[in-house]
């Protein structure tokens, strides 16, 4: 069964080689890690031979004017290129540089930005600068650019831009698409952080876009305390949202992911969750069995086995 962690992979892999996703539908049955492994190989092996060029280049642009080096830019390199040698500027040139470029054409050139070799550029940059480039990466729908700036961001840099994500959907896409490997940290400091109103609005959001398997795939990082806040930011939601819930969990395979949330719980919000009709013993058995292979509580694996009498 396709895990999400692959699932995602395999998406950032089509981006690095300009397909869809559907072509590489095979690759769904791999490991995550494998599938990553790869696409960072690639990723490295197609830069390294003209990284000392886009050096070169940087380099020649400080021998210009800010304004006459983004004509130049803008005009005759195009974004693929300025991307490639964005990631070789010193921080000091990149933000003198910054304020002369169009918003349009810093997203067009983001996809080609390598974020860890970017990383002490953008953490120089002012929320303020971050803020339009990451509206119109929303607004473009490019979550998978959007996703590997994580890595790049400080702490304080994702709460100043997180107010401004509108959707809670988009928040839920840009969680699915990050580099799980390096940012599971970053789910913690931004979530921590929301308020009440913002988590259900993403529990809401996972309803009404049927993107339960997404909020998963980051939640499963929380901590006990954050993780809490989940069930009690939604318990005044209807049955529906919950049951809808458990049907996507199941479609997905995905019990390893919602079990930490399920952990957290309080016995009150077990007996409704587990009161809802949309239980079946597959389902309890599927549950059960991935609460074993993960290690999750003895007071759960209880509870489904209760469960399961109740439905015998």
């Amino acid at each position: 069964m396709t895990s999400l962690a692959t699932r995602a992979e395999v998406v950032k892999l089509a981006r690095e080689l300009d397909t869809a996703p559907e072509d590489l539908a095979f690759l769904l049955e791999s490991d995550a890690a494998a599938v990553r492994r790869v696409r960072q190989r690639m990723h490295r092996s197609l830069d390294a031979p003209h990284r000392p060029m886009f050096q070169r280049l940087a380099k020649v642009s400080a021998l210009v004017p800010n304004t006459l080096a983004i004509s130049i830019a803008t005009r005759f390199f195009g974004p693929m290129l300025c991307g490639r040698i964005a990631s070789s500027l010193t921080p000091e040139r990149a933000v003198g540089l910054i304020g002369h470029v169009p918003v349009e054409f810093l997203a067009d050139l983001a996809p080609y930005v390598d974020p860890d070799a970017a990383a002490p550029i953008v953490r120089e940059f002012q929320s303020s600068v971050l803020v339009p480039v990451m509206r119109e990466l929303l607004r473009r729908g490019d979550y998978v650019t959007l996703a590997r700036f994580l890595v790049a961001a400080t702490d304080q840099q994702l709460l100043d831009v997180v107010p401004h994500i509108d959707d809670a959907g988009d928040m839920l896409q840009v969680g699915f698409n990050a580099e799980l490997d390096t940012v599971s940290d970053r789910f913690e400091t931004v979530l921590s952080q929301l308020p009440d109103d913002r988590i259900r609005a993403i529990m809401l959001a996972a309803h009404e876009q049927d993107r339960f398997t997404e909020a998963f795939t980051f939640m499963q990082f929380l901590s006990a305390r954050t993780l809490g806040r989940v069930p009690t930011a939604t318990a005044d939601m209807d049955d529906a949202v919950l049951i809808h819930m458990i049907e996507a969990v199941d479609r997905e395979n995905a019990w390893a992911e919602m079990l930490p949330v399920a952990e957290v719980m309080s016995p009150p919000q077990w007996r409704r969750m587990f009161d809802l009709p949309v239980w079946d013993v597959a389902k309890l058995d599927a549950m059960g069995r991935a609460a074993e292979a993960t290690g999750h509580g003895e007071e759960l694996l209880q509870v489904i086995a209760e469960a399961g009498k109740r439905l015998d």
